[in-house]
């Protein structure tokens, strides 16, 4: 682990280089700080066995692959998004279609951790993975999307029978 000098001096001469790069690549403020972040975590971890000299290009190429592997996982979320589209069409697996009109209401990764939990019956593990989050987070946000829409659902008198294929197994 590297020490707190060397880590404050490494990123007052290299953060704001690190940061443009990465806003510069993902076009997106908040995206870039992530990455930005991530890459120097990985730095604070690994880089006392980075040589001063090489520090610059060792943080330029990490946030390089960081920023690349955002740009696979946003493809990934439209490709898994459109396979959402269609089983939305189709309502295959769904113990309800009407369910469908309360999912569409969602935030993008709301409706993407319903579809690959339920739809698709991946686990937490992969749901994680493709959300860019923590397992728990994952599990956390699925549990408080279904609880929400259980209310919805509940609320517009729908009740149990319009559910998602039972939703609480997969949790």
């Amino acid at each position: 682990m590297v020490d707190d000098t060397r880590f404050e001096a490494v990123y007052a001469a290299h953060g704001p280089a690190v940061l443009r790069y990465c806003t510069y690549s993902l076009g997106s403020r908040d995206a870039a700080e992530d990455v930005a972040a991530e890459t120097f975590a990985r730095f604070l971890e690994r880089g006392e066995r980075i040589p001063e000299e090489h520090s610059e290009a060792w943080l330029i190429r990490v946030a390089r692959n960081l920023c690349a592997s955002h740009h696979r996982s946003i493809a990934r979320g439209r490709v898994l998004s459109a396979r959402a589209a269609h089983a939305e069409q189709t309502a295959d697996g769904w113990a309800d279609p009407d369910a469908w009109r309360y999912v569409r209401r969602l935030r993008e990764a709301e409706r993407l951790a319903v579809y690959l939990r339920v739809v698709e019956e991946r686990p937490f593990t992969d749901v994680a993975r493709l959300l860019g989050k923590s397992e728990s987070a994952a599990k956390m946000t699925f549990y408080r999307v279904v609880e929400r829409l259980r209310l919805d659902m509940t609320h517009d008198g729908l009740g149990r029978s319009a559910s998602l294929a039972g939703g609480a197994e997969h949790v």
